[in-house]
């Protein structure tokens, strides 16, 4: 084994790795959320092995792009951003919103900020905003780690995971809302 690919050359001894990094901080999650949706692989490309990323192309093949990263970003890659995957796989069952003392940024308007509780277990955060012609959403997985932490603590990971931007709930917004607090288990 060489020291840039210290499992070798098959993907899913990545896959595994990067999956036990993902289930520290989603304890439910699943192996086919990073295997069945990953864009990111291993190739031989010339006469060394390189990670890769794939790329769609017109034709409906994939062309290999090399990434220079090393196997630690590799394995971070694999197992960051599934808010998708973590969210199909794991239904809402219970919510609560949390009320915003801002809303408004020039034309823009906070529609919903809530706290979900999820079936398998777990916490996201789903924040959905727009204006009278454009709008978008997204759902922020809380890891489990932060909620090991006193509640001023996790308060500053979870603002730093879910940034209060112009109309985003706020550290105030929080902590005025103790039934946020219960929620959350605190």
């Amino acid at each position: 084994m060489s020291k840039k690919f210290p499992y070798g050359h098959d993907m899913n001894a990545y896959i595994d790795k990067a999956f036990e990094l993902m289930k520290a901080d989603f304890p439910w999650a699943t192996r086919d959320m990073i295997a069945d949706n990953t864009n990111l692989g291993i190739e031989k490309i010339g006469c060394r092995y390189q990670y890769v990323a794939y790329h769609s192309q017109y034709d409906g093949s994939l062309k290999p792009e090399p990434l220079k990263i090393d196997c630690e970003e590799f394995l971070h890659r694999l197992a960051s951003g599934r808010d998708y995957e973590l969210g199909h796989g794991n239904p809402v069952k219970e919510t609560i919103d949390v009320p915003a003392s801002c809303t408004c940024s020039g034309d823009w308007f906070l529609e919903i900020y809530r706290i979900q509780k999820h079936e398998l277990g777990g916490y996201s955060a789903y924040v959905q905003a727009g204006n009278r012609s454009a709008g978008g959403s997204r759902t922020f997985f809380i890891p489990a780690s932060f909620f090991k932490l006193p509640w001023e603590e996790f308060l500053d990971k979870y603002l730093e995971l879910v940034s209060p931007g112009p109309f985003y709930v706020g550290r105030k917004d929080l902590e005025n809302a103790p039934a946020v607090k219960e929620f959350l288990g605190y």
